[in-house]
């Protein structure tokens, strides 16, 4: 029997049978939240490397990647939808030390990842807005801003900013990626076989191009942020069943942003570096390469799309993070569970007010939890000290690189577990066609877990 909090539908909320196409697109929102959060520096240099590399041949394998993203996401939002519990809850019945480990792979990922997004918001900045002849005292200046302006947006405006900003900010990322794509001179035909008609590429192997897809599935559709999308629909009000269908169609406009962006990367950078056949290691490479061969326009149109990943990832990734430590806190951590603030008597003040939860379960808002805001200003604040120094934590970086990836089989495994739970799931139970790509995505998973765990090991302990 399905747990009864299917049934408690909200009188206000809309009946998947009589929604409209005209009110599913007002209502886009954490999608195109979770679309801009996911779509970092990482996948701009991942994307143009492969349109480099392969020209248009890889477009059908971001396409495949984004699939088995989609249906991750998408299984993991039904949970919260029918369930009414929160995704870390959800992993709590499976094992308590598993939002646990949440919260000690979380932290360490954020600062040194958010470290990377302020440098990278500098020096795309300094692309477009040079302030000084001194490149590094004039991105260090922009890194500075736009961590202030991304905290402010994070701290006081909260999640209903952030998607405001998003709507507007994936128009321009969009618009100058398209314009990069167009002055590459594309070729369509090309295009629409690399998309539609999957093919080895000439000079690879199969083993080479099959684990090439297995790469972009196993590190970009598997990753922890893919839970960050079931917090962002939470804060929307999205709450129970009823929204299901407008879930799915909100994360399937974002899937498809997705798909659109990366593959006008791979297009630009087929058009433009294909040919040149230079590596691309960097996106500062990428970016005087535009200038080179696309004048001032390449130029503008790349580090507008490069800013835009940089700034999105940083107000993304640590409002959502934020929003899923919060809920641990909440929910598992003595002295902040929720039960226990209640009956707090403690007389340290800090104590007390971190403690408090602000209102009723109801009426509750993240954004002015203690907890939230104490995250929000240690992961957007405490790296800033990047800026100012040369240092370069190799072995560190290796390993906050590879935590999400190790994380990725306990999560999915939780995942399917808890989703194929009839006690739970009643009739929106997995299906077999679901629970075919996740165990797919978890053994891909499995093999990458092992293989970056091996690489590292090897880098710290010789």
């Amino acid at each position: 029997m399905a747990n009864n909090s299917q049934s408690k539908i909200d009188p206000n909320s809309p009946s998947d049978g009589n929604l409209k196409l005209a009110g599913l697109l007002s209502s886009v929102g954490p999608g195109l939240v979770y679309a801009l959060t996911v779509l970092g520096t990482g996948d701009v240099v991942s994307n143009t490397a492969a349109g480099a590399h392969y020209g248009y041949r890889l477009l059908w394998a971001l396409a495949l990647t984004l699939v088995f993203r989609y249906v991750w996401v998408s299984t993991s939002a039904k949970y919260v939808l029918v369930t009414g519990e929160s995704l870390l809850k959800g992993y709590g019945r499976v094992a308590p030390w598993v939002p646990l480990i949440v919260i000690l792979s979380f932290f360490p990922i954020r600062h040194f990842a958010n470290q990377y997004l302020m440098l990278m918001m500098g020096s795309s900045s300094h692309m477009l807005f040079p302030i000084h002849t001194d490149a590094e005292w004039s991105a260090g200046i922009w890194s500075c801003l736009f961590t202030l302006v991304g905290f402010a947006m994070m701290f006081w405006g909260g999640y209903p900013t952030i998607e405001r900003f998003c709507k507007v900010l994936i128009g321009i990322m969009g618009s100058s990626l398209l314009v990069a794509a167009m002055l590459s001179n594309p070729d369509p035909t090309a295009i629409l076989k690399g998309t539609f008609m999957p093919s080895v590429p000439e000079g690879q192997g199969l083993y080479d191009a099959l684990f090439i897809v297995m790469a972009l599935i196993g590190t970009e559709a598997g990753t922890t942020a893919n839970m960050t999308y079931v917090y962002f629909m939470s804060e929307r009000g999205w709450n129970n069943v009823s929204y299901l269908k407008r879930q799915r169609f909100d994360l399937a406009i974002g899937v498809l942003c997705l798909f659109v962006m990366g593959a006008l990367l791979q297009i630009a950078a087929a058009g433009v570096v294909h040919p040149l056949g230079i590596e691309i290691q960097s996106p500062e490479d990428l970016g005087r390469l535009f200038s080179e061969t696309q004048g001032k326009i390449g130029l503008v149109a790349f580090a507008l799309g490069l800013w835009g990943s940089a700034f999105s990832s940083f107000i993304g990734f640590n409002t959502g993070y934020a929003l899923i430590l919060t809920d641990v806190c909440r929910n598992f951590v003595p002295g902040l569970k929720k039960d226990e603030t209640k009956t707090s008597t403690n007389s340290n003040r800090f104590i007390t007010w971190i403690q408090h939860i602000p209102a009723t379960d109801k009426e509750y808002v993240a954004q002015k939890d203690p907890v939230f805001r104490i995250i929000i200003s240690l992961w957007a604040l405490l790296p800033i000290y990047i800026i100012f120094t040369d240092i370069s934590a190799v072995w560190l970086v290796l390993i906050v690189a590879a935590f999400p990836v190790l994380l990725i089989p306990i999560l999915g495994l939780s995942l399917l577990h808890i989703t194929n739970d009839r006690k739970l799931m009643g009739k929106y139970k997995n299906g077999w066609l679901t629970n075919s790509i996740l165990i797919l995505l978890i053994l891909i998973s499995f093999y990458f877990a092992y293989d970056q765990g091996d690489d590292l090991w090897r880098e710290v302990f010789g």
